[in-house]
């Protein structure tokens, strides 16, 4: 399913009526989050978990599958790697300074190459807007070929959890996030890595680059990214009850249809039902919709004067049938970016990593490559 980064939220309140859909019991979300002393210890994947992050587990249902997620929702979903994301999820406590207490859920996947040196890269993965780590199911176990791989859902977004089922009045805008995936890599990671970002997640990436760069960052990947649409328009000016209107209409099974129809090029065979159902899993938890409603009035991210001042190895790739993001923007990033490397991926549309994830691949392994 991909990500909604790139679709005015004025035109969907104009395209669509709003959908009203029942919250969860915030009771049971709260439950779920809550430690579990068989998963209170550092993950036997070998995850870098420092001592300063307190690593906790997801309550968990019968299946393994975590039970902050309605079941019911579950078992509508088909494809094995995304079941397979669900039942290796794992979380851990971080204190973020503008945030306070946040549940991160995130995955990860040790590399897979015994033939590699002790220092293989590490790869922290960023999904677009409204997304959830569920966006790389089928890339994260072809790149931890490469190196360790980190897929994380920011605050706010995915099945992370940083409070707003309990209060709809956090701010959560850039800072925030930066400021949480400056966390997670240092106490989870433990080292600089290679950030990816699709989508809007690219505009995540190199906004925590401009700030990060040779510190925490040390190279960069741009997949089909968002670097030149800055702010998120009239949204962050609504009054709020507009505001939760729009983000309704992001969890309409309408909207998601017509998104995922354009996100790919070969819509018959992976423009499915199942693939929207899984796009839509983490807009069944608490609080989702008070945290995109704080997301967008905050006016969302401003990057594309940051981008000159980019000094990192850089790869940009770009399906070379977009069509949410026209393929002209790969153009601008090479334009701008003093250090990049450019990939096109044909017959591919908005998300290479779930059509066409051998290829990414491929483009990332030749670029890890001529960068060490």
């Amino acid at each position: 399913m991909i990500s909604l980064s790139s679709i005015s939220a004025t035109t969907i309140v104009k395209q669509h009526a709003v959908t009203q859909r029942s919250h969860r019991s915030v009771g049971r979300f709260a439950r779920s989050m809550v430690p579990s002393s068989s998963h209170s210890e550092s993950s036997a994947s070998g995850t870098a978990t420092t001592a300063a992050t307190a690593e906790i587990g997801f309550d968990r249902d019968e299946d393994g599958y975590p039970s902050c997620i309605p079941r019911e929702y579950i078992d509508e979903i088909e494809e094995p790697a995304a079941l397979d994301v669900l039942k290796n999820m794992q979380l851990a406590q971080l204190m973020v300074p503008s945030l306070g207490l946040v549940k991160t859920a995130y995955v990860f996947e040790p590399c897979s190459n015994t033939t590699s040196s002790e220092n293989v890269p590490a790869f922290v993965l960023l999904h677009g807007f409204d997304s959830s780590m569920l966006e790389f199911r089928r890339l994260i176990p072809k790149l931890n070929r490469l190196g360790d791989v980190y897929v994380v859902d920011l605050a706010g977004w995915g099945f992370s959890d940083c409070g707003f089922a309990e209060n709809a009045d956090i701010q959560l805008g850039p800072a925030q996030k930066r400021d949480h995936l400056q966390k997670f890599i240092e106490d989870v990671v433990g080292r600089p890595v290679t950030l990816l970002g699709t989508s809007l997640g690219g505009s995540v990436a190199i906004d925590f680059a401009a700030e990060y760069q040779g510190e925490w960052v040390n190279s960069l990947v741009l997949v089909d990214a968002q670097g030149f649409i800055d702010g998120i328009g009239p949204m962050s000016s609504m009054p709020r009850f507009l505001s939760v209107l729009g983000v309704q209409v992001l969890k309409s099974v309408p909207l998601r249809n017509m998104a995922n129809k354009m996100a790919y090029f070969d819509k018959e065979r992976y423009a499915t039902e199942d693939a929207m159902r899984i796009g839509r899993l983490h807009t069944h938890l608490p609080g989702w919709t008070d945290a995109n409603v704080a997301f967008m009035q905050s006016g969302g991210y401003a990057v594309s004067t940051r981008l000159k001042d980019m000094n990192l190895p850089s790869l940009v790739v770009w399906g070379r049938n977009d069509e949410i993001l026209d393929p002209s923007y790969a153009d601008k990033f090479m334009d701008v970016l003093p250090n990049a490397h450019m990939v096109w991926i044909d017959e591919c549309g908005h998300v290479p990593a779930l059509e066409q994830p051998d290829a990414l691949v491929s483009a990332i392994d030749s670029f890890v490559n001529e960068s060490s």
